[in-house]
């Protein structure tokens, strides 16, 4: 069920109105800078943002247990992942067995050090870290443990880059490719792997961050009268992206998770554009230069992404040509066009349509990761064809630069702030249909 969050001034209200609505908790949105408070929620229930529509929220049953238990039991997964053989290949009565570690150790060999050390932070590390975490804050809420703000921080901080789903996407393509040539064998860890990531993947669905923060310390409220339904900036408050407090403008650092809190991210579009820029200086050089070297009977061919999509459309593998030319190119590119898009929307007064904007902004932030898709696929190509002149598959250079331009766009989005594309419109737009009852459940 979703619930609109509400909107009501304070000015003039009556001692009533006031009591009731000061046991509510104030909140700002992230993407508009909106004051608003936040309605009391069932579990299943989720509050959006009046003006943006944004998720400020979303209550779950049994808040403490469920991620708990989901976690440990993705921690078990990949435990077991990481036990057993992952995949085996076989070709001319050759045998080829990796395990899932395999999959970035084999990158040392080669003396890819850097994408090795990628691989194996996307696929293994941060993702045991983040399940780790969410264990250690959910017993923190019985038992006050040390240190559970800054593994707070951390966990939110690092979510982005577990990619533990695009791998398993990589793998499925991967097997597509070598199907018709080898034949494949799934191991006992490919298994536990893949409900690795279902558990992963459920345990940030059930996460309830507002509920995690409140457990660890109370929410800050201001202590001066505010006009919900104004920005925070225009009543001298600003948000904590950390733990969503609201903080007064003067207060330097957040008073719940101690991190410095500025009302705009600072320096928001000058970074966002020089890592743009960066992106796309490294990405005619990551298509331009092989992203993986094939040996077949002593053959060598280099294979850039381009050619890899014409290779696989050729022979008629079109469902993972198309994901691949998405994933590869179409994603990068209008991901760029549409960060530097904003950046100028941003930057000037022109009259747009924030709403859309921002959630252009959301979209291409949440699909920029899947990029990453065909440097997984590389590694795990390396990792298990390794039959000498028979057959071998090894990193190109332009693995590595075509990984660095999937982080750097990231990056990119994590530094632009959302909120400039309202602050450069005002908000005429909003107060036009500005509702004025607080929202109700739905």
């Amino acid at each position: 069920m979703n619930t609109t969050a509400g909107i009501e001034s304070l000015q003039n209200s009556s001692n009533s109105n006031v009591d009731t609505m000061s046991e509510a908790e104030l909140v700002l949105c992230p993407h508009c800078d909106l004051l608003q408070y936040l309605p009391t929620l069932a579990p299943g229930e989720e509050a959006h943002c009046s003006r943006c529509q944004y998720q400020l929220d979303a209550r779950q049953h049994e808040p403490v247990l469920r991620p708990a238990l989901y976690a440990g039991s993705a921690l078990l997964m990949l435990l077991l992942a990481n036990l057993f053989p992952f995949v085996s290949m076989a070709i001319a009565g050759n045998r080829s067995e990796i395990h899932f570690f395999d999959t970035s150790a084999v990158l040392f060999s080669e003396y890819q050090q850097v994408l090795a050390i990628l691989v194996w932070l996307f696929i293994q590390a941060v993702p045991a870290f983040c399940m780790l975490a969410v264990i250690y804050l959910k017993v923190g809420m019985w038992y006050r443990l040390p240190a559970m703000i800054w593994v707070a921080r951390v966990l939110y901080m690092l979510k982005p880059w577990s990619m533990v789903d695009i791998f398993l996407m990589g793998l499925l393509i991967s097997f597509v490719k070598l199907v018709a040539t080898a034949e494949i064998s799934l191991g006992m860890s490919f298994w536990a792997f893949c409900l690795f990531c279902l558990l992963h993947l459920r345990t940030f669905q059930v996460l309830d961050r507002h509920a995690l923060w409140a457990s660890i310390a109370p929410s800050p409220q201001p202590d001066c009268a505010v006009q919900v339904g104004s920005t925070g900036l225009a009543q001298q408050l600003k948000l904590c992206h950390c733990c969503t407090a609201v903080l007064p403008l003067h207060q330097a650092h957040c008073s719940r998770c101690h991190t410095k809190v500025t009302p705009r991210q600072p320096a928001s579009l000058q970074k966002t554009m020089a890592l743009l820029l960066t992106a796309c200086v490294l990405y005619i050089p990551a298509n331009l230069l092989p992203i993986m070297r094939t040996v077949s009977f002593g053959n060598v061919t280099d294979s850039t992404i381009i050619g890899g999509f014409i290779m696989m459309w050729q022979d008629g593998e079109y469902p993972v040509a198309i994901i691949i030319f998405l994933a590869s190119v179409v994603i990068p590119i209008i991901k760029m066009l549409v960060m530097f898009w904003l950046c100028y929307l941003a930057s000037t007064s022109k009259q747009t349509n924030s709403k859309h904007s921002g959630t252009v902004y959301r979209l291409v932030d949440w699909v920029g990761r899947w990029s990453m898709v065909d440097v997984l696929v590389v590694a795990f190509m390396a990792a298990i064809v390794r039959f000498g002149l028979l057959a071998s598959v090894y990193p190109g250079i332009g693995a590595v630069l075509f990984a660095a331009v999937v982080v750097t766009t990231m990056l990119a989005a994590v530094s632009f702030d959302p909120r400039l594309l309202w602050d450069a419109q005002g908000q005429t737009d909003y107060q036009q249909h500005q509702p004025n009852t607080e929202g109700i459940a739905r």
